[in-house]
C-alpha cells in the first residue's frame, strides 16, 4: 500500500527497472519505452491514490534512483530518449506540453540544486521544445483559449528560475 512519498517512489523504481529491461532489449519500438511513464499513460500512471493526478516528480526521482544504484543501465538515455519522445507527441495539446515542460523544469531544479544523479542536454532539449511551440502555436491556441497568457507564465518561470529561454 502507497501512503508515503518514498513508497511513491519505491514502487515506481520497480515499474522503471521493467520499462528500462524493455528499453535495453533492442526491440522495435524500445527507444519510446519510456513515453507512457513519463506521460502517466495507462498502467503507467503513477498517483499516491486513484484520481489525485500522474506524479511525474515521483517518475523522475525513480529513474534517478534506479540511475544511481545502476549507472551503466541505461537509465539516463533511456529518460532522455523518453523526453524526446514525449516532445514529438506534443504538438497538438497544451496538456502534453505542460507534463513535457514540468518534467524539464524538475530535471533542470534537481541538476541545480545537486540532487540530480546525471544530466540532461538542456540545450538541445530546449531547442527542440522551443521548436515544437514555434511550429504549433496556433494549434495550442485553438486546443487552449488562454494559451498565450499560460505560454507568459511559462517563459517568465523557465527565465527565472531556471535560466532558460523558452520560445
Amino acid at each position: 500500500m502507497i501512503k508515503t512519498y518514498e513508497d511513491l517512489v519505491e514502487y515506481t523504481e520497480r515499474m522503471t527497472r521493467r520499462i528500462n529491461k524493455k528499453y535495453m532489449s533492442g526491440e522495435k519500438g524500445c527507444n519510446v519505452a519510456y513515453l507512457p511513464m513519463l506521460s502517466g499513460i495507462g498502467p503507467c500512471k503513477v498517483e499516491m491514490r486513484p484520481g489525485a493526478g500522474h506524479n511525474y516528480y515521483a517518475v523522475v526521482d525513480a529513474i534517478h534512483n534506479c540511475y544511481k544504484n545502476d549507472p551503466d543501465g541505461g537509465y539516463d538515455r533511456g529518460f532522455a530518449d523518453g523526453i524526446e519522445a514525449l516532445t514529438r507527441v506534443s504538438s497538438a495539446k497544451v496538456g502534453s506540453l505542460d507534463l513535457l515542460l514540468n518534467i524539464i523544469f524538475y530535471q533542470v531544479k534537481k541538476e541545480k540544486e545537486g540532487t540530480a544523479e546525471f544530466n540532461i542536454d538542456i540545450d538541445e532539449i530546449m531547442a527542440r521544445v522551443n521548436k515544437l511551440i514555434e511550429d504549433n502555436k496556433e494549434v495550442y491556441r485553438q486546443d487552449y483559449d488562454s494559451f498565450d497568457h499560460w505560454f507568459e507564465r511559462c517563459q517568465k518561470i523557465a527565465r527565472e528560475k531556471y535560466g532558460l529561454e523558452l520560445g
